[in-house]
């Protein structure tokens, strides 16, 4: 009997436990970030909105015992210029070619600092990359310790951040090639 989550691509059937998973995760998240719960756009989802997402993008989950215990997407970026903040972000973006996009990557507090994190992350950074990717994008609360340590140990930077959403929200991207 295998003891360890297994990784697979997220069907529209686990939109509820991925809709259950990412709540808790964000909560978390903005306790961690220092940032209220009202400004995150990710606790106001639907299941239904959820499970568009996992339609339309390549969405991975881990799964324990039939439960779903981390989720990370990612997907192609045609236009890369949308998350421009400022000079700086547009000369960064501009020289990008083929670009991805993480978001919602969740995992159950009681499996975080076990390497499951990790592992989602490089299954996510593999995807892009099979797909000819030359980069990797993706935001999170500049003011998140943990998380800006966890994206840097996997090759991510700070390439700007921005106020809009009424917290401190960094553009990160990790280049591929």
């Amino acid at each position: 009997m295998n003891n360890s989550p297994a990784i697979r691509i997220a069907s529209v059937s686990d939109a509820p436990q991925v809709s259950r998973l990412l709540r808790s995760a964000m909560l978390t998240y903005c306790a961690d970030s220092g940032i209220s719960s009202s400004m995150l756009e990710a606790l106001t989802e639907s299941v239904e909105s959820v499970a568009d997402r996992i339609s339309r993008q390549t969405c991975l989950v881990a799964e324990f015992e039939g439960t779903i215990i981390g989720s990370i997407c990612i997907k192609e970026v045609q236009n890369p210029m949308v998350y421009t903040f400022s000079d700086k972000t547009c000369e960064y973006l501009e020289k990008l070619e083929k670009t991805f996009y993480i978001s919602r990557f969740s995992v159950e507090e009681k499996y975080r600092k076990t390497g499951l994190g990790i592992d989602l992350m490089a299954k996510a950074i593999e995807v892009a990359r099979n797909a000819g990717a030359d980069s990797i994008l993706l935001h999170s609360a500049a003011t998140n310790k943990n998380m800006v340590e966890f994206y840097a140990k996997r090759g991510f930077i700070l390439i700007d951040s921005e106020n809009s959403r009424g917290y401190m929200r960094g553009l990160f991207a990790n280049k591929l090639r």
